[in-house]
């Protein structure tokens, strides 16, 4: 079986990357109402801690070199983009509200994807 060649991992990584970063811009900004028929069974927190680790390992996966710098590049990018979302959930008219403990579970999620990428040495 011929291997997959680096760009083309770093390619598939950066749609991953794209598509998780939309699903979560729309998904925070829903409205209330159409989120009630998405409930799961599983814990907000979890779910958010899950997601942003997800979302933090395919934005490493996506550069081309991996260094301790793009991990906090990507880490804080990844955090306020969380804390964006959050906001303008307070902000806007769309009957939602702020959450620090979702910030929280935001960054726990982003450390456990950084140190996870660390762990693997992915470069």
């Amino acid at each position: 079986m011929k291997p997959i060649p680096r760009l083309f991992k770093v390619r598939i990584a950066r749609g991953i990357t794209f598509v998780l970063i939309a699903i979560a811009i729309v998904g925070s900004l829903m409205p209330p109402q159409q989120i009630e028929q998405l409930t799961f069974s599983l814990s907000d927190k979890l779910i958010h801690g899950l997601y942003y680790a997800t979302l933090t390992f395919f934005w490493l996966l996506s550069t081309k070199r991996i260094t301790i710098q793009k991990h906090i590049q990507v880490g804080l990018s990844v955090f306020f983009l969380g804390l964006t979302l959050e906001i303008m959930q307070d902000v806007l008219p769309i009957q939602r509200h702020m959450d620090v403990l979702d910030v929280f579970a935001n960054s726990v999620g982003i450390g456990i994807a950084i140190g996870t990428a660390r762990f693997l040495e992915i470069r």
